[in-house]
């Protein structure tokens, strides 16, 4: 067996003897759906306030890369961090500053006014601290569940996530026609402040495998270096980030950041439209989640990436050309299926395969490299919506997809990625 054939069986690492579903994953579920429901809701306020102020695609590309570009910028420290340090306190420090970051940038809209400026800053911040959170959080799961629950732990977790994420759409919709897009920034920042007290009172410390003595040898580089070591020995996890999900966000940026456009040009200025739909691809996607565990995902992981990836290509398509909000709605919950579906199936995999010590490097660097050409894709996007339409973005997005998924299934070792459970 090649070493890019990822079927894993480790007899180094004892199987983990804690519950299936402990208190510590039940805090983890409840942080992640209140901040899903408060992060959904400020995610259509700023985007509704600032298109409507503005009137200009292009000032959604920016606010779509200040959600970018601090991920790829300290994407890789986080890792690191993440992997020598406590990966909790982490999680509640970021909380804490998410909290501040939206209730001063509320009040300032509230007392003073719109500045487009300064809620770039402001998100800037709050994206940045989201950088360090995500690692950790994606790492941590592993050390708070045994390894045969990670497809159902990730499919709850990203389930609870997309169905809170979906009502908080519709309901930021609601807040912003009926009291304003700063209060749906108040709600967010409220929505922290309780996630941080979930993750307070899981029990323990969350630190990571190296020892005192180790920390203090390794450097930033050294540290990085055996991360990225790791992905260039396992085939199919390099191919997944480069040729998988570099290119699919590039393409996806152009598709999901632009829905607030999509929503004003085909059903008007109305906030509940927008809402209601980016709340049918968050339905999708918590169905696309907890469906993994149910049809053993990871097993196969490589060939269902893909073809979900192509899947979602054609619905993107689809979505263009649809004027009826009916089959935009069941399109939208289609694509969100198959993004549901690939997310947690990736997840599962790799938190099953990778040691736990070096988790947070190699998810930090697959999200770097993923995440790199969003920027592009969301300039790319914004230029083409400005000279020839949503309905021409859209056609370009979905082409791009469809693409990757066929050059993913053509590619031998990746067709190999899965994880198969150890036999007892």
């Amino acid at each position: 067996m090649s070493k890019t054939d990822i079927i894993v069986n480790r007899q180094e690492e004892p199987r983990p003897s804690k519950p299936r579903f402990g208190a510590g994953f039940r805090n983890l579920f409840l942080s992640t759906t209140v901040a899903a429901f408060g992060g959904s809701v400020s995610t259509v306020a700023v985007s509704y306030i600032v298109y409507h102020v503005t009137q200009n695609a292009l000032y959604i590309a920016y606010l779509g890369m200040a959600g970018v570009i601090p991920g790829i910028i300290l994407g890789l420290l986080a890792g690191v961090i993440a992997d020598r340090y406590d990966r909790k306190l982490l999680m509640v420090t970021s909380d804490v500053v998410r909290m501040i970051s939206m209730a001063f940038i509320a009040l300032f809209l509230y007392f003073v006014g719109f500045s487009f400026v300064l809620i770039l800053a402001v998100m800037v911040i709050v994206y940045s601290f989201t950088t360090f959170f995500q690692p950790a959080s994606q790492a941590l799961l592993p050390m708070l569940i045994n390894k045969e629950s990670l497809e159902d732990g990730n499919g709850i977790l990203q389930g609870s996530f997309s169905v809170f994420q979906s009502v908080g759409a519709a309901a930021g919709g609601l807040i912003v026609a009926y009291l304003g897009g700063v209060w749906g920034l108040g709600v967010n920042s409220i929505t922290y402040a309780i996630s941080a007290i979930f993750l307070f009172q899981i029990a323990g410390e969350f630190k990571s495998r190296l020892s005192k003595e180790q920390r203090k040898q390794g450097s930033f580089s050294s540290d990085l270096s055996a991360g990225i070591k790791y992905m260039r020995e396992n085939l199919p996890i390099l191919e997944g980030t480069l040729i998988g999900g570099l290119p699919a966000n590039f393409f996806g940026s152009m598709f999901y950041q632009f829905f607030v456009v999509y929503a004003a040009v085909k059903f008007g200025s109305s906030s509940s439209a927008f809402g209601f739909l980016v709340a049918a691809i968050g339905v999708g996607m918590a169905v696309g989640a907890l469906l993994v565990g149910r049809i053993n995902g990871s097993r196969y992981a490589g060939p269902l990436i893909a073809v979900s990836i192509l899947i979602a290509g054609g619905v993107v398509i689809l979505m263009g050309y649809s004027n009826v909000i009916y089959l935009s709605l069941v399109a939208g919950a289609v694509a969100g299926l198959m993004f549901g579906l690939l997310n947690t199936t990736y997840f599962a995999t790799v938190q099953a395969i990778v040691p736990t010590e070096l988790l947070a490097r190699v998810l930090s660097i697959d999200s770097v490299g993923s995440f790199a050409a969003i920027p592009a894709g969301l300039a790319v996007g914004g230029l083409i919506i400005r000279a020839h339409g949503i309905v021409f973005d859209y056609m370009i997005s979905g082409i791009g997809l469809l693409i990757i998924g066929v050059l993913l299934l053509l590619l031998k070792e990746f067709r190999k990625f899965r994880y198969i459970p150890e036999q007892t």
